[in-house]
Formats: structure tokens, C-alpha cells, sequence
């Protein structure tokens, strides 16, 4: 568990050096509790339902932060799981943002069991930060062969945010913006014809326009389940594919040195929710 108690502090560590309180914009969103469910559509056939892994291209992460203050940062992590059984993480940061992705990989036809992107962007009267992030089950798309009369169904439970706290800063023309987009579709040649079945949520914050005509911040978020499904009606066996992935991004702005913000501690939260997916990875495996 240290890697992630040492990420969280980081965030903190993030806001103690970009100076005095400031405005964020985040975004994040979790993939947990994947079940795959096989269903026999003729039991009368003498079929067995199978569900055989063909191909299983490894997980990905990318993360990159940037940060515009008294120096201009970049960083970025791109890399491929070494094996898919275990758990991947990758983060970079800056002065005035942050960004982290964690997959618990696994060797099975969606290639994770849970996974998860979060980023957060800082304003300062002097700074602000960009950030983006990327969690990918697996890439090239696993690929798999569902027997005949058979449908195959895979659901996770999401959770997903993004909020801002200024909103936009009239005065220097810029805004803030966070993002989060989950995606879980599968799809395969059934009669000659490719079928799919995305499920796909989005959630973004910007911003309000006041009566006054000022602005403020604003949050949005979605939760549940997705699901998808390859359904092989026919009397031979049939190949599909999976695809699941998480995309986050954001950006704050120069601080309007009026509204609101945060207590600096908040900032430890903002990607609290990768330490405790580590955590909870780390128990199962122990």
C-alpha cells in the first residue's frame, strides 16, 4: 500500500507548494466488480456454453501533466502491462496538477477486473495546470470465441465526477473544464455482418452563468452499472471483441483571486479514490 499513501500525499504536497488557496477542476471515474455471464439460448442443442480467449493484447496507461507558473512543466507515462495478472499503475505530476490510472489486470477474455483514471488541475493568481489520463483494458481489443446459441454479457459497476470551483475568470478570458468518459463495448462478425453493443457514459464540468453575469463552478457525476452483450444465435461458433476503457481530462485557470475555493487539505482527496482501488487490490491478492 505505500505507493498509494505516497500519491495521496503527493496531492497534498502539490498544494502546499502552489502557494496560497486555490481554485481545482477534477475528474475521475472507476470500473469494479466485473462479471462475465454466459447464457445457453438452446439447451436442447448438446452445445456446452464456452467462452475461449483467442487473443489478449495487454493493458495500457497514459498519463500526462502540465503546469504553467514561474516555469512551464510537462511530464508524461505511457506503458504497457508486463503481464496480465496484477496490478499496473502509472501517474505523473506537476506544480499545478496531477493525474494517476490503476488496472487490475487479469488473464481473462476483458483483460481487468477493475480499474480506474483521476486527475485534478490547480489555479493560482500566478499558475494553472492541465492533466489527462488514460486507462485501457487492453490494446489491441482481446478477442475472443463464444460457442454456438450462446450470449456472452459483461457489466462493471462505474462511478464517475468531474467538478470545477471557479468556473471562469472573466477578467483573464480563461475557464476550467474537467471530464471523464467510460466506455465498455463488445462486438463480433455474426452472418457476415459486425454487431456491437457500446455502452458509453460521459460527464462534464465548465461552467454557470450567474443572473449577475458572473460565473461559478460547477459538478456533475453518474454512477451504475454497464452492461453489454454478444448474442451468437446461430450453430457455429462465432469470434468477438472487448473494449473498455476510461479517458479523463481537464484544466484549471488563472485564479480570479475572489471565488471561493477549497480548504488545501481537500486537495489530498482529490485522487483519493485511486489509493483506496490500490488498497482494496492489494487485500485480494494478500
Amino acid at each position: 500500500m505505500k505507493r498509494f499513501v505516497m500519491h495521496t500525499l503527493a496531492m497534498a504536497c502539490m498544494a502546499a507548494s502552489a502557494g496560497p488557496a486555490l481554485a481545482a477542476a477534477s475528474s475521475g471515474a472507476t470500473f469494479a466488480n466485473l462479471v462475465i455471464t454466459l447464457t445457453d439460448l438452446d439447451t436442447s442443442d448438446g452445445i456446452a456454453p464456452s467462452l475461449t480467449l483467442n487473443q489478449g493484447g495487454p493493458s495500457f496507461i497514459g498519463s500526462w501533466t502540465e503546469g504553467f507558473g514561474d516555469v512551464a512543466e510537462s511530464y508524461q507515462f505511457q506503458n504497457y502491462a508486463p503481464r496480465q495478472g496484477g496490478l499496473f499503475t502509472g501517474e505523473t505530476h506537476t506544480a499545478w496538477s496531477s493525474s494517476a490510472a490503476s488496472i487490475m489486470t487479469a488473464n481473462n477474455v476483458a483483460g481487468f477486473t477493475s480499474m480506474s483514471a483521476e486527475g485534478a488541475a490547480l489555479s493560482g493568481l500566478d499558475g494553472y495546470g492541465t492533466y489527462n489520463t488514460v486507462s485501457y483494458a487492453s490494446q489491441p481489443s482481446n478477442t475472443f470465441t463464444l460457442s454456438a446459441n450462446t450470449a456472452v454479457t459483461f457489466s462493471v459497476l462505474a462511478d464517475m465526477r468531474a467538478s470545477t470551483t471557479m468556473g471562469y475568470n472573466l477578467d483573464a478570458d480563461m475557464g476550467e473544464y474537467a471530464s471523464v468518459q467510460a466506455m465498455l463495448n463488445v462486438g463480433g462478425l455474426l452472418n457476415g455482418m459486425y454487431v456491437s453493443d457500446p455502452q458509453e457514459r460521459r460527464v462534464v464540468a465548465a461552467f454557470d452563468v450567474l443572473d449577475d453575469n458572473t460565473t461559478t463552478g460547477v459538478s456533475d457525476s453518474w454512477s451504475g452499472l454497464l452492461s453489454t452483450s454478444f448474442v451468437n444465435t446461430g450453430a457455429t461458433e462465432a469470434s468477438g471483441e472487448l473494449q473498455a476503457f476510461i479517458i479523463v481530462d481537464g484544466y484549471s485557470s488563472v485564479w480570479d483571486g475572489v471565488t471561493p475555493v477549497p480548504e488545501p487539505g481537500t486537495y489530498a482527496m482529490l485522487l483519493g479514490g485511486l489509493a483506496l482501488l490500490g488498497a482494496a487490490a492489494r487485500r485480494r491478492k494478500t
